[in-house]
């Protein structure tokens, strides 16, 4: 209901006051229904809570973990030589009596072997499993700065459908006030006013329900996809954060969490943007760094691949335990060495061709690892370039667009009040107020994506060189 009231009696003399009054009321409505939404009561969920949830309850982090520990021990496994085979057999025994004493060549031997290594086999498959633990650590360092974009940019969309929301509640408190307005001139006669004054106010009040179905839309499916980081569905009475103050000023709070671990302000994280060459920085982002680990890998594989061209020995010794003979004569025990070599020299075409393979990989990696920090490199450059513009569409809105159509409202009211405008022109004068606002909330919002984005492209190699000095 509107705030204001009017005399029910209609005379020219009232008139005037009515109208001061009613011109008064309608002003105040209009310039305080833009402000900020009183505290919300019900828990918020902040984005740095996003963050570390969905980092805590991660499973590819956790599974990382355990590949860790699986190559190191791989690593110290393959670092032995393999087990040692014991023999034993009973040598020579004779048919006819079966007795150990019958023949002098009946013996009873037990036997040692060990089998070598081919070549540094061995410390080649040590090093490819050390490097692949490694790979490790740094596929979790990707996955955190993967995990802190994409949970950031859920979690935008779902701040933005809230406080869109919010934006329609407050268009439609401005439609009720100016249905009400329109109401009382025309059933006190007052002014110009007619019956399509309110019909186009109630129609403007019919169109918000289009708007209010796709933004709860885009706020559901929003929270559904929030939800996933966490392997649950939010609790009912979690909300997204909403502005403090009008306009809204998201990209603060983003920045801030996402700036946490960092050390880093946000003029210090855009001087390091801007002062940054991303071709040649962007090579120690973690997913170029992992086709350089890969690199590292195929070289352990060319390494144990050679290998696979040289001889592999093994040695063995025995000895063989004789009985006395049967009339009591001594019978010497024997010991035997020996040692076993494999011949790889006539399978030369089919070693070759391994060689050949393993090396082609290896080259393969390489022009990955350049495709991909070429890749970083340009979406770098888009992106500060698209920050540079929201930056001065930014600026434009605040410092010109928000007087502007403030003004214009004012203007267009006081028009109509005086019977020298159009109910049409207040409606869609301060409907354009409101629009203002929601393009200025999607600048915001779009600005703190794109920083969200260059924070995960350069944040890990500002952590790579950090941890270097």
């Amino acid at each position: 209901m509107s705030n204001y009231s009017v005399p029910k009696k209609v005379n020219e003399s009232a008139n005037r006051p009515c109208k001061v009054s009613a011109l008064f009321a309608l002003i105040f409505v209009l310039s305080s229904f833009l402000m900020a939404n009183k505290p919300v009561v019900a828990q918020t969920l902040s984005l740095e809570q996003a963050l570390q949830l969905a980092i805590q309850y991660d499973p590819l982090l956790k599974g990382n973990a355990h590949r860790k520990d699986r190559f190191n021990a791989e690593a110290e496994a393959s670092s032995y030589w393999a087990n040692p085979q014991v023999s034993a057999s009973v040598q020579n025994l004779p048919t006819d009596g079966f007795a150990f004493d019958q023949e002098p060549m009946t013996q009873f031997k037990v036997g040692l072997k060990q089998q070598l290594p081919r070549g540094d086999e061995n410390l080649y498959s040590q090093q490819k499993y050390q490097v692949m633990a490694d790979q490790m650590s740094v596929e979790s360092q990707a996955r955190k700065a993967w995990l802190k974009r994409e949970v950031t940019l859920t979690w935008l969309d779902w701040v933005y459908a809230t406080r869109r929301i919010g934006l329609l509640d407050k268009e439609k408190s401005l439609l009720t006030q100016l249905l009400d307005f329109t109401g009382s001139r025309y059933s006190q006669g007052v002014g110009a006013a007619a019956q399509q004054d309110i019909l186009q106010v109630r129609l403007a009040l019919l169109s918000l329900d289009d708007k209010y179905v796709q933004a709860y839309q885009q706020k559901n499916e929003a929270r559904s996809a929030l939800s996933k980081w966490f392997g649950a569905p939010l609790d009912d009475s979690v909300s997204a954060p909403l502005a403090q103050s009008t306009p809204s000023y998201p990209t603060r709070i983003e920045l801030d969490a996402i700036l946490n671990d960092s050390n880093l302000s946000l003029s210090s994280f855009l001087t390091v943007i801007e002062n940054s060459e991303p071709f040649s920085i962007l090579q120690h982002h973690p997913e170029a760094m992992l086709l350089q680990i890969q690199t590292q890998i195929e070289a352990q594989n060319v390494n144990i691949a050679r290998e696979q061209t040289k001889s592999q020995w093994a040695f063995e010794a025995s000895y063989g335990y004789r009985q006395d003979a049967q009339n009591g004569a001594s019978r010497a025990d024997f010991v035997s060495l020996g040692v076993q070599v494999d011949l790889p020299f006539f399978n030369k075409s089919r070693q070759d061709a391994s060689i050949a393979a393993a090396a082609s990989k290896m080259s393969a990696s390489e022009t990955d690892f350049r495709l991909k920090v070429n890749e970083l490199a340009a979406n770098a450059e888009v992106l500060k370039s698209r920050l540079s513009a929201l930056s001065e569409r930014k600026a434009l809105y605040e410092t010109a667009l928000i007087g502007e159509t403030q003004q214009l409202s004012e203007a267009e009211l006081t028009a109509y009040t005086t019977d020298t405008g159009d109910i049409g022109d207040v409606v869609n004068a301060n409907l354009k107020q409101v629009q203002v606002q929601d393009d200025l909330l999607k600048i915001d919002i779009e600005r703190a994506r794109t920083l969200a984005s260059l924070a995960y492209l350069y944040l890990p190699t500002h952590a790579h060189f950090s941890n270097k000095e």
